[in-house]
């Protein structure tokens, strides 16, 4: 039976359900996260971190070590800034220190501090004075220190590695490199007025290399202990969240699946549901001619004349409810498909509903406002929603009034008014209209509108009660199908048309 009910379940998804049918499968919903991929990810983090960590200490390394060096220099400042203090006390020392050579012996006082291997004396535009030992080579001045100098401050230069023999110390340069310190200090008088000369030491700079290694080994160390506190909150906040990340896919991997088994549950009662619904169109269309017969029997078994050929009557009414659901589960099985046009469905519910009519003394017309074209399995569905409520408003009307099919353009597709003449609904039948209950006809099962509703269900439309009065009542089947407006054209009972 999978063949008669593609319709219906395209409908299904494309109207009633479609957030279930959005979901993904299971498949494309992870049902984990992969360990390599938590191990990558915690990998990449702990490589930034460390980079970070790293460019931090370097910065904070070279900085610390610029404060270092530039603290020998302001030391070396100082001390002679008191040595001129102390010889200004003792004479005139601004007028001599203007004299290179009072500047020499100014400076040689200060070198006699542990450390200084070699002096330069260098005048205000940095060209070369004098050194000490005579044997240091005529250097001058570094450009890039003038203007720090002028400006009456120490400049300090650290170098690590340096050869001796580039400052003519030895005599030999395959000695072994040492680390050094090159302090230049401002030489000027005591209200600071300008620069009277540049001094230059050369210090032995081992204290300095000591210093530089235990500052290594401490921001190492404090390097090292960062990463690791760092890091491993890090990897364990990572971890902790790719275990809820894991746990949520793996719940909504769960869920999906729910709602996919849910959904293909709801499918598979829909199919089953349309054949039932069917089914009880067949039963609900038999039971009541059956009752009839069956009356009829038991009433007027030796009875000729009318009240047999109601008994052939109803047997035919039967019988073409019977063709006609046979028919359509035919089709629906053997995959016929073809299509009919809103004037051709007119056609055929005028048709059959002619008998029905004539036998009521109730005229019956068909209007035609709407243009559409519909698959026969629509057209199936359709029709019999109609006959049922045609039927019941034909039952309702009085003779002699009329009952009237509107087939008209609406904002969902294609609305199927049904109206009638009769008397209107009593509040009770009202309230619990579409529901399953007991029949106010004789003979009825009260599952007629239940049923046209469940397959209007199917059709992806709406049945309601569009209107109750005293003077009939309208019932509205919606469906859902591309119109477009056209002439009208009315069709009676006996199926001929005639202008609106």
């Amino acid at each position: 039976m999978e063949q008669p009910f593609k319709r219906q379940r395209s409908l299904l998804r494309s109207r009633r359900w479609p957030a279930l049918t959005s979901w993904p499968s299971r498949r494309a919903v992870p049902g984990g996260f992969p360990h390599f991929a938590t191990g990558l990810v915690i990998a990449l983090a702990l490589v930034v971190l460390a980079g970070a960590i790293v460019g931090a200490v370097l910065r904070l390394r070279h900085k610390i070590r610029e404060e270092i060096a530039h603290h020998d220099g302001e030391v070396l400042y100082a001390v002679s800034r008191m040595q001129q203090f102390a010889d200004e006390s003792s004479g005139d020392l601004d007028a001599s220190l203007a004299d290179p050579a009072s500047q020499f012996t100014h400076v040689l006082t200060i070198s006699r501090l542990a450390g200084v291997i070699g002096i330069r004396l260098f005048a205000p535009d940095g060209k070369f004075i004098n050194a000490f030992p005579a044997y240091i080579s005529e250097v001058p001045l570094a450009p890039a220190d003038l203007p720090t100098l002028r400006a009456l401050q120490p400049v300090s230069h650290y170098l690590p590695a340096a050869q001796l023999g580039q400052f003519d110390l030895l005599s030999l340069d395959d000695r072994a490199p040492v680390p050094l310190l090159v302090v230049n200090i401002p030489l000027h008088p005591s209200d600071r007025s300008r620069l009277l000369g540049v001094a230059q030491f050369v210090i032995e700079g081992s204290s300095i290399a000591r210093a530089f290694a235990a500052l290594d080994r401490s921001l190492f160390v404090q390097a090292t202990l960062i990463f690791l506190a760092g890091g491993g909150l890090l990897s364990l906040g990572l971890v902790l969240a790719f275990r809820r990340l894991e746990r949520a896919n793996r719940l909504l991997a769960e869920r999906t699946a729910s709602l996919l088994r849910a959904n293909q549950e709801l499918a598979l009662a829909a199919r089953t549901s349309a054949v039932g619904a069917v089914t009880a169109h067949l039963i609900h269309g038999l039971k009541n001619p059956l009752s009839g017969l069956q009356s009829l029997v038991n009433n007027h078994l030796d009875g000729t004349g009318a009240d047999w050929q109601e008994a052939i009557a109803t047997t035919r009414r039967m019988q073409t409810q019977i063709n006609d659901v046979v028919r359509i589960l035919g089709e629906q099985r053997a995959g016929v498909e073809y299509e009919l046009s809103l004037a051709e469905l007119a056609e055929v519910i005028t048709a059959k509903a002619a008998p029905a009519a004539a036998d009521a003394g109730v005229h019956f017309t068909a209007i035609l406002d709407a243009h559409a074209t519909l698959s026969n399995r629509e057209a199936d569905l359709i029709v019999l929603v109609l006959d049922n409520l045609i039927r019941n408003a034909l039952q309702a009307t009085p003779r002699g009034r009329s009952v009237r099919l509107h087939l008209t353009r609406a904002e969902d597709g294609v609305a199927f008014d049904v109206a009638d003449e009769g008397p209107g609904l009593p509040p009770a039948v009202r309230e619990r209209l579409f529901t399953p209950c007991r029949s106010t006809k004789e003979g009825g099962s009260g599952i007629g509108l239940a049923i046209s509703r469940q397959l209007a269900a199917h059709l992806g439309g709406t049945l309601e009660l569009h209107r109750d009065s005293a003077r009939g009542c309208v019932f509205r089947l919606t469906v859902p199908l591309q119109v477009a407006g056209e002439p009208g054209a009315v069709l009676t009972a006996a199926g001929c048309a005639r202008s609106a």
